[in-house]
């Protein structure tokens, strides 16, 4: 009986920590998703900032050649900061959330191996104690098995008691 309340305790933290490293997983996930959707945010800035270059230039060619050639020049610096600006910022993000997601996901092994280790030690204590008991205390042992294997041995012989049909007790 103890050896399957260790089984249970052992399943349970077994459970926990495979609950853990899927958290941890889902964890990863969604810092990974973020940093998709923070990315998406920026070249969706860049894309922005370009447009509003180009209007710039088109309001400079209307004024003249001279300053429109100007406007032009400073909106494509304007715009190529922007997306060099986006993209490293995107660079950077990308990279913090996958160093956070590696973070967790290592958190979340040692956490499961540790939950690993304290399940197993708590068994292997649990097993001893179990030994030592029986052979301290054999008679009360053998006969507590005893009663366990009768008590199950005539519950198991009613649930399998057949009631006999109405045809078969009125069969000529």
């Amino acid at each position: 009986m103890s050896t399957d309340t260790n089984t249970l305790a052992y399943d349970q933290h077994s459970q926990a920590a495979k609950e853990s490293a899927q958290q941890a997983a889902q964890n990863a996930k969604d810092a990974a998703q973020q940093a998709g959707y923070a990315a998406k945010d920026l070249a969706q800035h860049a894309a922005n900032s370009a447009q509003n270059g180009i209007s710039a230039a088109k309001d400079a060619a209307q004024n003249g050649l001279a300053a429109a050639k100007d406007a032009t020049q400073h909106g494509y610096a304007v715009v190529k900061d922007a997306a060099q600006h986006a993209g490293q910022t995107a660079k950077e993000l990308y990279n913090t959330a996958a160093s956070r997601a590696e973070d967790v996901y290592h958190t979340a092994a040692h956490r499961a191996e540790d939950l690993y280790k304290t399940a197993a030690a708590r068994a292997g204590e649990t097993l001893d104690q179990s030994k030592k008991y029986v052979r301290e205390n054999p008679v009360p042992t053998v006969l507590g098995a005893f009663a366990i294997g009768l008590t199950l041995g005539a519950l198991l012989g009613l649930s399998h008691h057949h009631e006999p049909t109405l045809r078969e007790r009125f069969r000529w």
